[in-house]
């Protein structure tokens, strides 16, 4: 039978989520970071915004995961402005992984798939 804390992600005594040090596989040097799973609530209130919210908001979803997901090194509002796009990336995708239980590449492929396919519908 399974054990219910395999089911559920890890917290401290206080009630905070624990973080994880994740290397971050999409970038040459794979530096490590620590980082929090975004819980299902939150993921579903980031996928509203990304599917369905202002063109502001679909813009800022990839800070907003990363503002909620990343706990070392912490970025402020403005270093995430000037984030370069590789580590933009490879954050989002790391904290997603974790997120979700899958690895890294699973994610980075899917979010290719989706990019072509949003691509191919713009052209129609």
């Amino acid at each position: 039978m399974v054990d219910v804390n395999d089911m559920i992600f890890s917290r401290s005594g206080e009630g905070t989520l624990i973080p994880q040090e994740v290397e971050l596989t999409l970038l040459k040097d794979k530096p490590k970071v620590k980082l929090v799973p975004l819980t299902r609530g939150k993921l579903q209130e980031i996928y509203a915004k990304a599917t369905s919210g202002t063109a502001e908001e679909k813009l800022q979803v990839d800070n907003e995961i990363i503002k909620c997901g990343l706990v070392e090194p912490k970025m402020t509002d403005e270093q995430l402005v000037d984030l370069k796009p590789d580590w933009a990336s490879a954050l989002t995708t790391a904290i997603l992984a974790v997120s979700l239980g899958i690895t890294q590449e699973d994610v980075s492929t899917k979010t290719q798939e989706v990019i072509a396919e949003q691509e191919l519908e713009l052209k129609k």
